[in-house]
């Protein structure tokens, strides 16, 4: 065999985990040739490893970058107010469904880099060769027990059917490789389909799955695991049972997702390894006219749903129905902190990173924000109780967890502030008759723009704690931690109600499992304290499928779910989702009949905002 030689500087920058420790190993080895990379466990174990180093998903970034979940500006979710260094233009390119541009984008003045969301083709090429080279010689090792060698293997398997589903879901059927070209193999390779590339991505998921172990010892915690290999199956039959690859709607893949789905529950009901948090306890916060904890910012009976996404401390508060996460272990201030700035960065909300030279302040829709039901259970329009001229109270609790809207106290900087208060003030015109603190003042000079701009209305307040903020460069309060999930089991619940749904109806069963759509998307409901599913739109297919999508927009809001979910349901071109309106607030000098909080509440359309989407944008060019 002709001998090849490789210079290895392998760096564990960000690897996934299960459990407490983290993955963090580092190995240099300069000029060794593949025999020898390959009949030494170790070489082998930091070869694989280095595979690692692509892999981004949706809640993470090419080298910790804060652009990471641009699919917020693709779908419906928010809108940027950022006004510095080429992003306007940048984020307008995700509004517009610009793919071309964005891919084009280059070092140039104003252009930055090519955003991460791109560059998960590039990267993801690069792992599947890497996997692919490993998985080619792996039979070279000797002396090697056959437990350590299936689970070199079952990562593998595993990471290319993750490299594959990332690339496939936004491009279609590409090439699946199973062996790497050689520099002077021909390259008059027909592109396969997404059906082919499925298979491919499937059968390498069951070896992972049958490779992998339920758990690892201390030693390797943080590999993917025999759950991980579910979920990744459960979410990829999904995606192919759905309108933009299942034209036809057979219902066969629908019964394959459902099956999936099942498969990933019944495992984790065996072994108790992923269970739901309770916060049944959040629907109890006063959230009524004046209720005690409306304008809280950390109210104390949502804090179990709370801490599954950030709380206090540095060391990560790892939550039970997590199956796999990103350590994310990125330093900011020399704290060594582990909090997951890119995230932060993007989704920061009031007044973190206003001082700062590079505030993101992405801002939910108003248009969005009008999914969370109320407390009753019942979309607002349905609600008779729901007066939107008090839109803030008695809503769903995860409105509480993800929205942060005007009045809410929250931690300033202190780094001359825009807004001191101490308060979000989110209004249009305030309690002062003044334009808002966290919108700029129509005067602001134009090069101090950078510094505030709200464009919706809301803020986020999902992955910010009160108190998380910075107040120069990477300086400021980081004694948070921020948990970036890739797969948790609220997603398999909601993957098993969509499937169980189309295939059985909404009182069908999968086979081998023991619920029915309506029951596992009323599991995610109850665990807030939410009541089931109303009758009123239960009672049909057609009307869980509306309940189902509205739950997965709520669930997983704001974690990189949203652009995919709309593509493959094919509803992104829809008007309704296009449009980003803002909530307008307006002071009227007290509280009245008309208005009780005292101010006017309108969405108003922004039809300057308004974002671009077309057939040809549902699947990605080359």
């Amino acid at each position: 065999m002709k001998t090849k030689k490789y210079t290895l500087i392998l760096i564990l920058t960000s690897l996934f985990f299960s459990c407490e420790d983290y993955l963090d190993k580092q190995a240099d080895f300069d000029v060794l040739t593949e025999e020898s990379v390959f009949d030494n466990i170790n070489f082998a174990t930091s070869y694989l490893d280095g595979a690692y180093i692509y892999l981004i998903s949706e809640v993470s970034a090419k080298s910790n970058n804060s652009d990471i979940l641009p699919g917020m500006i693709m779908s419906d979710e928010g809108y940027p107010g950022r006004f510095d260094n080429g992003v306007p233009e940048k984020y307008q390119s995700y509004a517009n469904s610009d793919y071309v541009a964005l891919m084009d984008l280059n070092s140039a003045v104003g252009q930055r880099q090519t955003p991460n969301f791109v560059s998960r083709y590039t990267q993801s090429w690069k792992g599947i060769r890497t996997v692919n080279t490993f998985l080619a010689n792996i039979d070279l090792l000797k002396d090697t027990d056959e437990e350590t060698i299936n689970g070199l293997k079952g990562q593998a398997y595993f990471l290319k059917a993750f490299f594959y589903h990332l690339i496939t879901k936004r491009h279609g059927g590409l090439f699946y490789i199973e062996k790497n070209l050689n520099l002077n193999d021909p390259l008059g390779v027909e592109r396969e389909t997404y059906e082919k590339n499925l298979e491919g991505i499937l059968a390498d998921l069951e070896s992972a799955i049958n490779l992998l172990p339920v758990t690892w010892n201390s030693a390797n915690t943080g590999r993917p695991t025999r759950g991980a290999a579910l979920a990744l199956k459960s979410r990829v039959t999904l995606f192919a049972a759905s309108p933009l690859v299942n034209t036809t709607n057979d219902q066969q893949p629908w019964i394959d997702a459902a099956k999936a789905a099942s498969d990933m529950i019944n495992f984790a009901n065996s072994n108790g390894l992923y269970t739901l948090i309770d916060a049944s306890d959040a629907i109890t916060m006063d959230v009524g006219h004046n209720g005690a904890d409306l304008f809280v910012a950390e109210p104390e009976a949502l804090k179990n749903y709370r801490s599954i996404f950030v709380g206090e401390g540095k060391s990560k508060a790892l939550p039970q129905e997590a199956i796999f996460m990103e350590v994310n272990d990125n330093t900011a201030g020399g704290g060594g902190t582990l909090v997951p700035l890119p995230r932060t960065y993007l989704t920061v909300g009031f007044d973190i990173v206003k001082g700062n030279n590079g505030p993101l302040n992405i801002g939910a829709t108003a248009n969005f924000v009008a999914k969370f039901e109320t407390k009753n259970g019942l979309a607002i329009e349905d609600d008779p109780s729901y007066n939107p001229q008090e839109p803030f109270i008695n809503r769903d609790p995860r409105f509480y967890n993800a929205i942060l809207y005007d009045g809410i106290p929250w931690k300033v900087t202190g780094a001359n502030p825009t807004n001191g208060s101490g308060k979000s003030d989110l209004a249009v015109v305030n309690e002062e008759g003044n334009y808002g603190l966290d919108l700029h003042d129509p005067a602001t000079a134009a090069n101090r723009l950078w510094q505030v701009r709200n464009t919706t209305g809301y803020r986020i307040r999902k992955w910010i704690p009160n108190g998380f903020y910075l107040d120069k460069g990477w300086v400021g309060e980081l004694d948070f931690y921020a948990n970036n999930m890739i797969f948790r089991m609220s997603e398999i619940y909601l993957n098993y109600a969509e499937a169980a749904n189309e295939a059985y109806g909404p009182n069908g069963i999968a086979s081998g499992a023991s619920l029915t759509a309506l029951d596992a998307v009323n599991k995610i409901r109850n665990r807030v304290g939410m009541p089931n599913v109303n009758a009123a739109y239960s009672g049909s297919q057609d009307g869980l499928r509306a309940r189902i999508r509205n739950e997965r927009a709520i669930e997983l809001c704001f974690e990189g779910f949203r652009y995919d979910d709309m593509r493959r349901w094919k509803t992104a071109h829809l008007d309704e989702n296009k449009k980003v309106e803002f909530l307008e607030m307006r002071w009227q000098g007290g509280a009245s009949e008309l208005y009780p909080s005292g101010f006017s509440y309108e969405n108003v359309e922004q039809n300057n905002l308004r974002k671009t989407f077309n057939d040809r944008n549902y699947w990605w060019p080359i």
